[in-house]
């Protein structure tokens, strides 16, 4: 008989969990709704219900579950969680997680799951050193070195949105200003977008069904000004972000993930053409590469189930 990990992925709005083997073949996949703004224990019922429902399908020999926030992936606890949970932190989930379950149970940050799922199945397969970029709401980031994990002193690293791009620009919700993911992000692109909307500046998008990160790249390659505009502060921000990680972690591959990578050569081609406006010497070209998530949604759940069986290996634990 196959055996089984439960993968869960966390979200604010849903969650994903499905039963996936040794090979990452994922099958009995659950969407619901995470109800996470109505606090844990809320989110907690629905983990209950996802456990025992996914239980009735198949025998299961560990689960491995991604969530947002600081996460210390070795004792199992949400270190810290912005307001998006209500009460999340402090929250013990591998232990919740193993008492419901009845099997052993390890959790990480949801975004280093994504890393760590692409490098294992999708486009970071052989890399030696892959950064991960998820492009979303906000902009989170992963490492995988060697086929392992990079997650810092306090489970922090990767917070790549949160690296300081233009100094003194726009607030972020972190408290600094002029971070990557107020520019870069497709939720920050939108924001930014319904300001000069509120302030009366022309532009296509006063007709638009719906302001979005695809709505403002389409409009952007039209002419539209403001779009051009929020293209190119997105792009340029990107940019340099991805030339300041080049720098300090020599990567062989990043790998980009989220909405905006859905529009193609529309994303690619002009986000390579600013990361060809930095110098590098020609015996250092090509020095970066940069491919689109090949897992998308999954790669949470894939990610989640490679930790899970690591887990059961016996790696990854200290």
């Amino acid at each position: 008989m196959s055996e089984y990990v439960l993968a869960i992925d966390i979200g604010g709005t849903n969650v994903k969990a499905g039963l996936v083997d040794r090979a990452g073949n994922v099958s009995h996949m659950i969407h619901t709704p995470s109800r996470a703004a109505e606090g844990r224990d809320a989110l907690f019922d629905v983990l209950r219900a996802i456990i025992q429902e996914q239980k009735t399908r198949a025998p299961i020999v560990a689960v491995g579950c991604g969530s947002p926030g600081c996460v210390d992936h070795y004792r199992g606890t949400i270190v810290y969680m912005q307001a998006h949970i209500p009460n999340w932190s402090g929250v013990p989930l591998a232990r919740y997680l193993a008492d419901w379950a009845g099997v052993p149970a390890t959790i990480d940050n949801d975004v280093n799951l994504i890393a760590l799922g692409e490098h294992w199945l999708g486009a970071g397969r052989g890399a030696a050193c892959q950064l991960s970029l998820a492009l979303g709401t906000g902009l989170g980031g992963g490492i995988v070195i060697n086929g392992r994990l990079v997650r810092g002193a306090r489970g922090r690293a990767a917070e790549f949105g949160h690296v300081v791009v233009r100094p003194g620009g726009e607030p972020c919700t972190c408290g600094n200003f002029g971070c990557a993911e107020v520019y870069a992000a497709p939720g920050a692109m939108a924001r930014r977008a319904q300001w000069y909307l509120k302030s009366g500046v022309p532009t296509a998008l006063h007709s638009a069904r719906r302001v979005s990160a695809e709505e403002i790249i389409t409009l952007a390659a039209q002419g539209d000004h403001l779009c051009r505009k929020l293209f190119h502060d997105a792009l340029t921000s990107l940019a340099q972000l991805i030339w300041i990680l080049t720098q300090t972690f020599d990567p062989d591959l990043f790998v980009i993930g989220g909405g905006m990578v859905k529009a193609g050569d529309a994303f690619f081609k002009p986000l390579r053409q600013e990361l060809s406006s930095f110098y590098a010497a020609p015996e250092l070209q090509p020095m970066v590469t940069i491919k689109a998530s090949e897992l998308g949604d999954n790669a949470g759940i894939v990610g989640a189930a490679k930790l899970a069986w690591d887990w059961l290996d016996g790696i990854d634990r200290s």
